[in-house]
């Protein structure tokens, strides 16, 4: 794949930060025209893409190096060099979303919005963004699959690709690609249910409970690091029982109220 899209001197433009970067831009390109009808003023929406930037590369940062912590070298030294290395890879989806999901309550609160319409209205953006982010994955080569014989199949070959030595030329599970289809699906099932009337707080349950669903099937054919097991699932399918059994207490709150 392409790691690098193109490097003039010690620059390098790489594939996964401009695809993150793409991926907010139509997130907020697609949040924009609807802020009249949720009444949010353009400050107070770009002080909430902007929180939700951070606490997202905070987070998802933070969570890589916890799971990631045995994998990052023998020694303290070892491990923070590494860590500082190149921050531009070395993410975890689901810290970034836990630290921006907080850090997005404060605020919310903080401006008096309506918590639950307020989320409702910005999580429709959030598979589309990250579905430019998976694509960023798979240019740049982490994230990647176990290796498979089905068809469809991708062997990464440049030497600069983030997939593991031993399987360079082998053909794995674009998972990436799994993600950022599934995400799109994502995306257009919770923009028809925002273009209906709903109660506040479902569409925030139908994408917790979508997103979870799909990241613990993904992760069975993940085949890069995925942290200790705990009890036989990966951190990421952990994290998505737990987010998924909140959903679900959530939802049965919501039905109650609307009874």
């Amino acid at each position: 794949m392409h790691p690098v899209l193109f490097q003039i001197g010690s620059f390098e433009l790489a594939s996964y930060g401009l695809m993150t970067a793409l991926g907010y831009a139509a997130a907020s390109l697609y949040l924009l025209p609807r802020l009249k009808k949720i009444g949010i003023d353009k400050d107070t929406f770009w002080n909430l893409i902007f929180i939700a930037f951070v606490g997202a590369l905070a987070g998802s940062k933070l969570l890589y190096i916890i799971v990631s912590w045995p994998e990052l070298g023998t020694t303290l030294a070892e491990k923070l060099a590494n860590i500082v290395r190149d921050f531009r890879y070395g993410f975890v989806f689901f810290g970034g979303m836990i630290v921006s999901v907080g850090t997005l309550v404060w605020y919310i609160k903080k401006k008096n919005l309506p918590l639950l319409k307020t989320a409702d209205f910005l999580i429709v953006g959030l598979p589309l963004g990250h579905a430019f982010g998976r694509v960023g994955c798979f240019l740049a080569g982490c994230c990647y699959g176990k290796p498979t014989d089905l068809p469809w199949g991708v062997a990464f070959t440049d030497p600069h690709s983030l997939v593991a030595p031993e399987l360079l030329g082998v053909h794995v599970h674009p998972t990436q690609l799994y993600e950022a289809a599934g995400n799109l699906i994502l995306f257009f099932l919770l923009h028809r249910a925002s273009q209906k009337p709903h109660q506040e707080g479902s569409i925030l349950v139908e994408y917790v409970l979508g997103y979870s669903a799909m990241r613990f099937i993904i992760e069975f054919f993940r085949g890069d690091f995925r942290g200790e097991y705990i009890l036989g699932f990966s951190p990421s399918q952990a994290i998505a029982l737990v987010a998924a059994v909140v959903a679900f207490a959530l939802w049965r709150r919501l039905k109650k109220e609307s009874s």
